[in-house]
């Protein structure tokens, strides 16, 4: 009984996150602000990052340059290093089982918040960084905390806003560089 609740939840929460993403991925977007979707389910962990270029890069339009390549790959660089982006408690015992680090290209421009530089730009698209760790985890109740070296590593982001979902239930949480962690004390 307690699984199909779990799993009902699980489903719920998936199928509107889906709904979310899809859009999203029409409405606007902001920057400074990443969103990051996290699901616990058994001995796993799964994290999903979503973050407009400009945090990352600096710029959103498609990368041509030399030196605007360099700085994407740079990025894509840090991000296979999930210890840049994140960090889960050692006792965990948590291993990377899987990760897909990506780039989304845009090119509505109309996708666009908090600009007043319209006219300047409007043949441009809009791109953002995509990451996804899958981990398997010995002791997944260990997992009280989650730090954010991600304000360290790409400095001009200014906010995730976070969906949590687990067996005990889902939340959310808005995590800024000045207190870069979630606490997940009895979440999981």
């Amino acid at each position: 009984m307690k699984k199909n609740i779990y799993y009902s939840l699980l489903m719920s929460s998936i199928i509107t996150v889906a709904a979310a993403e899809e859009t999203r991925q029409v409405d606007k977007h902001e920057h400074g602000v990443g969103e990051l979707n996290i699901a616990v389910e058994s001995s796993a962990i799964n994290l999903e990052f979503m973050i407009p270029g400009a945090d990352i890069t600096g710029f959103e339009y498609e990368a041509k340059s030399d030196s605007d390549i360099a700085l994407v790959n740079a990025a894509l660089s840090k991000f296979e290093n999930f210890q840049n982006i994140f960090i889960l408690p050692d006792s965990s015992n948590c291993d990377l089982v899987d990760a897909e680090i990506g780039i989304n290209q845009e090119d509505d421009h109309n996708d666009h918040d908090e600009h007043d530089e319209h006219d300047e730009h409007e043949d441009e698209s809009h791109n953002e960084f995509v990451a996804h760790y899958s981990f398997s985890c010995r002791n997944v109740k260990e997992i009280d905390r989650i730090d954010f070296p991600y304000f360290t590593t790409f400095p001009s982001s200014g906010e995730l806003e976070i969906q949590f979902v687990s067996e005990a239930g889902s939340t959310s949480f808005e995590v800024e560089g000045d207190e870069p962690f979630i606490d997940l004390k009895g979440k999981i």
